[in-house]
């Protein structure tokens, strides 16, 4: 688990960085929303990253943020395509073994979520299960975008915190 030293340098690369990079971001995948997802995507894997060997953090942050918005696109080329395959094969290989884990994992992220404070919640669940814009989620809970962007981000700083301490506890002793 990253040490205090560590978290404050992360916090710091984050707010020197964050509009450069998203901006980066946005005009690699021509949409804002998808770029905040993917800008997020870049700090979690930062933060899980080894990083002793690395001499420029923000060179590095861009490789990350680069090769994500270049896996997002290949996603997006091939979505159209296999979506019906891909659920098709999902549904033929599912074990027993894999449900199990992946009820647990899914019990897990119920209890994180609902541990969320009532609007960041919301925003959440609209943002990543229904998909809809900044936009759409301002409209239909009465809140400006940037609100809404701020609760998302809180959320996933949520998740990511989530995600450190239960790596921390399958490492410790």
């Amino acid at each position: 688990m990253p040490d205090n030293q560590d978290q404050r340098n992360l916090s710091l690369l984050y707010q020197r960085h964050r509009s450069e990079l998203l901006a980066f971001l946005t005009r690699r995948v021509r949409c804002r929303e998808t770029a905040l997802d993917l800008l997020q995507d870049a700090f979690v894997r930062l933060m899980h990253s080894e990083r002793g060997e690395v001499g420029n953090l923000r060179a590095f942050l861009y490789r990350i943020a680069n090769n994500l918005s270049i896996d997002h696109a290949r996603r997006t080329q091939v979505r159209g395509v296999n979506d019906e395959q891909a659920l098709g094969l999902l549904l033929n290989e599912t074990s027993p073994e894999r449900s199990a884990v992946a009820g647990n994992t899914l019990d897990h992220l119920e209890r994180l979520i609902d541990g969320l404070p009532s609007p960041t919640r919301e925003v959440f669940l609209l943002a990543r299960v229904e998909q809809l814009s900044y936009k759409d989620i301002a409209a239909r809970l009465g809140l400006d975008p940037r609100a809404v962007e701020r609760h998302l981000n809180k959320a996933l700083s949520h998740c990511a915190a989530a995600a450190l301490h239960a790596q921390h506890k399958d490492v410790s002793p």
